[in-house]
């Protein structure tokens, strides 16, 4: 924070980089997944929301490693341009496609164990569904 604000003069700690956002986005997906996890073990749902969840995750890593080594941002944290930039958007592509052609083909295998209507409104599962909805729009 102290290095930000005085040597790169970018007024303090909410100054951040582009490629520390980048690097930010994983986390922001990793945070549900790890709740919705949870109540995977004990209650068998949120199977399918975990699969999106989790590609998600690794898309917005391997995003983020595009940005940072493709010159497509320019930063202190960013290196230099460099030809393996398209060869990581083509890699990105690909693992878009293969993961959503397989989360497609096992979509019927994922079905929650437990229906979501037979919990209660005020259960923990509901509860954490609609603080995802209400925090989602923000």
């Amino acid at each position: 924070m102290w290095w930000a604000y005085d040597v790169l003069g970018w007024g303090g700690y909410w100054g951040w980089d582009p490629v520390e956002i980048a690097a930010l986005m994983p986390w922001l997906v990793a945070t549900p997944f790890l709740h919705t996890v949870m109540i995977q073990e004990k209650r068998g749902m949120f199977k399918q929301l975990n699969m999106i969840l989790i590609i998600l995750t690794y898309l917005l890593v391997i995003f983020g490693t595009f940005l940072t080594r493709s010159g497509v941002l320019s930063s202190v944290h960013a290196f230099a341009e460099s030809p393996i930039g398209p060869m990581f958007f083509v890699f990105i592509g690909i693992t878009l496609i293969a993961s959503v052609s397989l989360l497609i083909h096992r979509w019927n295998d994922l079905k929650s164990e437990t229906a979501f209507a037979s919990t209660s409104m005020f259960s923990r599962e509901a509860l954490f569904c609609w603080q995802a909805c209400c925090f989602s729009v923000y």
